[in-house]
């Protein structure tokens, strides 16, 4: 169920100060969705967070049982992970990153192409990164191309341009 994933939302980094706040390196699209996170999961453990603020391109967080720099410094380097309980409501036509990761990709025709690896963000549109037995595949997430998006049969149907697949 999607409200009991945990899903990564960032990568923690050294402390800042000296009373166990901690930056956060956001895989996020805005940095405000950490202050929605009433726990995160650092590695394997549970924190509550006690506050949250913007530091510079990062997220500084303060988490209880967490009090000196030397507490801090223990989580460096972990994958900060959120319940996907605590996520904003999509709108319709909508989707989280991580929801499409792991999705097969399929063709008009129903040949399934591969599957997504992972998204990139450009200033024009996301793209997908499409894993194929050969190769990789960047498909731009324009309505031209990906045609639908189908979270309940966990697929994603597209309409390639030529040349878009590298020939044999």
């Amino acid at each position: 169920m999607l409200t009991d994933r945990l899903v990564v939302v960032g990568k923690a980094l050294k402390p800042v100060g000296l009373k166990g706040e901690l930056k956060i390196y956001p895989y996020t699209e805005s940095l405000d969705v950490f202050k929605d996170f009433p726990f995160l999961f650092f590695g394997e453990e549970c924190f509550e967070v006690k506050r949250v603020r913007n530091h510079q391109k990062l997220v500084a967080i303060l988490l209880k049982g967490i009090e000196s720099q030397e507490d801090a410094a223990r989580l460096n380097g972990l994958l900060v992970k959120a319940s996907a309980r605590f996520f904003t409501p999509k709108e319709e036509d909508e989707y989280y990153w991580f929801e499409l990761i792991g999705l097969p990709v399929f063709n008009l025709q129903g040949e399934c192409l591969g599957n997504v690896e992972s998204l990139i963000r450009t200033s024009a549109h996301d793209i997908l990164q499409v894993q194929t037995e050969k190769t990789e595949l960047l498909i731009p997430m324009v309505d031209e191309i990906v045609r639908t998006i189908d979270l309940e049969k966990a697929q994603i149907v597209v309409d390639l341009l030529s040349g878009m697949v590298p020939d044999d």
